[in-house]
């Protein structure tokens, strides 16, 4: 039997984020930090992301903000980045989502702040699957948070045959696809054997490295119905999750 560890966005209630995790502090191991915009969570204080965060039961891990500015160059993307990174520190987050930016970018930052390489894991998005950037991923050894929404609906499938590329999965986003720009429940998936083939694939590495699996719809009644949905066909997978 295989095992994940088994997380969920702390946006899945509608309130600030202390309370939000204070909830999910005991339903789920680890919560996603979800830093969406650079200049907003820049200005968080102790109200935005308590102390108290750090002593609930739970890992955490970062996703870094949509609007990095990396019009302005790479030393002011990779100074923001640095000051969120230091902003969430106290928790220990274990992984930072980024967006790839270009090729260019992406060695400059890396260059700049290479303590990165040791969290940083790069998400497949549209227009950017992640092929652009392979070649630093294996150069400095990052990780991969592959959207499986994303690849199923933007036709993304030729990422799966990058060479090692399920060894360098460190987070999967597992949702029903976004069709319409907005994540549905996982019921909505359009083919669960190809999700079942990817999880089994990525559990394959988990005891090296291991996997957090984020259910990453953005209410709670949504993520209830993902999550029962997850949990009939892992069952019948023969696929369980740690906590």
């Amino acid at each position: 039997m295989n095992a994940f560890c088994r997380a969920a966005p702390s946006c899945v209630y509608p309130l600030p984020v202390g309370p939000a995790c204070a909830r999910l502090a005991g339903v789920v191991p680890e919560v996603a930090l979800m830093f969406l915009e650079t200049e907003a969570c820049l200005a968080y204080g102790e109200e935005d992301l308590p102390s108290e965060l750090a002593t609930l039961p739970l890992c955490y891990h970062v996703h870094l903000p949509l609007d990095v500015p990396w019009e302005r160059g790479v030393e002011a993307a990779g100074a923001a980045i640095d000051a969120l990174v230091h902003k969430a520190a106290f928790v220990g987050p274990h992984a930072l989502v980024l967006h790839p930016p270009t090729p260019y970018q992406l060695e400059g930052l890396l260059e700049r702040s290479p303590k990165l390489t040791a969290s940083l894991a790069l998400e497949n998005v549209p227009g950017a699957d992640l092929t652009a950037v392979w070649p630093l991923i294996e150069a400095y050894n990052l990780g991969v948070c592959l959207d499986v929404g994303h690849l199923v609906t933007y036709g993304q499938q030729r990422i799966l045959d990058l060479p090692d590329f399920f060894s360098r999965i460190r987070l999967l986003h597992v949702y029903g696809g976004e069709p319409s720009g907005r994540h549905l429940p996982l019921g909505a998936f359009p083919d669960p054997e190809f999700l079942r083939q990817i999880l089994c694939a990525t559990a394959a590495f988990a005891a090296a490295a291991p996997v957090s699996l984020v259910l990453e719809v953005f209410s709670w009644p949504h993520w209830e119905a993902s999550a029962a949905t997850l949990s009939q066909w892992a069952q019948e997978w023969g696929l369980s999750w740690s906590s």
